[in-house]
């Protein structure tokens, strides 16, 4: 009798992991999912209160299984220009992001600051080039580049727990960033108003800091982005067109 009663309580206690165990991972694959969702988005760039340019961003499945998340943005201020265009080749798997190349072109009035990164996650290196600067380093688990970390960060949002640090290789080094939940704001575009969810990212000490708006109704899509530099606004990013 005393075995029969503790293959029961067993049974109990599988009859609740398989009732609140499978919804959470239910969850957590249903928020990648939805960040995974091909998207074009355009925008304006606004500088000092002006529209100085056009930017947009991607999210395409290639042809060969993998993914690819693309921005760029051309600017023209007086006598300054800047074009540039940035993409990131990334597998999934197991509910993971793999970078695979990340490449920034860039063609401004003053400098090129062209970036290449490649990740061999088997050998678990990284090699890179910027301007003069070549590398061969170590991959750190869970590594990102800059655009991949934008994914990882809705799927964060979306799964509406604690935001966790994200590792970025940048320039031959890796830097953990920090994201931090303002809150909620609604902000007023082209489109219309726009629920969004307010996250802010540090850097350099606090001398550089750049907020997102993410749609709230909207898989969490990135609606403006604003560069923030000594306290001062450097520019803004917000939708046209999605």
């Amino acid at each position: 009798m005393a075995k029969f009663y503790k293959r029961l309580i067993w049974i109990q206690i599988g009859l609740l992991v398989l009732l609140f165990g499978i919804p959470k991972l239910i969850a957590a694959e249903s928020a990648l999912n939805k960040a995974m969702q091909p998207y074009s988005i355009e925008y304006d760039v606004i500088a000092k209160g002006d529209k100085v340019g056009t930017a947009s961003q991607s999210l395409e499945q290639l042809t060969n299984g993998q993914w690819q998340i693309a921005m760029q943005s051309k600017i023209k201020y007086y006598f300054f220009k800047d074009k540039r265009q940035e993409t990131s080749r990334f597998d999934l798997i197991d509910d993971q992001i793999f970078p695979i190349q990340y490449q920034r072109v860039a063609d401004s009035s003053f400098k090129d600051s062209n970036l290449l990164q490649q990740f061999d996650w088997q050998s678990g290196h990284e090699t890179g080039s910027y301007k003069d600067q070549k590398w061969t380093i170590e991959l750190a688990d869970g590594s990102l580049d800059q655009l991949t970390q934008l994914i990882a960060l809705r799927t964060q949002l979306m799964s509406q727990k604690p935001l966790k640090p994200i590792i970025i290789s940048y320039r031959g080094s890796s830097r953990v960033n920090n994201f931090k939940v303002v809150g909620q704001e609604t902000i007023k575009t082209p489109l219309g108003e726009i629920n969004t969810a307010k996250i802010q990212l540090d850097e350099k000490g606090g001398k550089r800091q750049t907020n997102y708006w993410f749609a709230l109704d909207k898989q969490m899509l990135p609606v403006q982005i604003q560069r923030i530099k000594k306290g001062k606004e450097e520019a803004r990013l917000v939708i046209s067109k999605w």
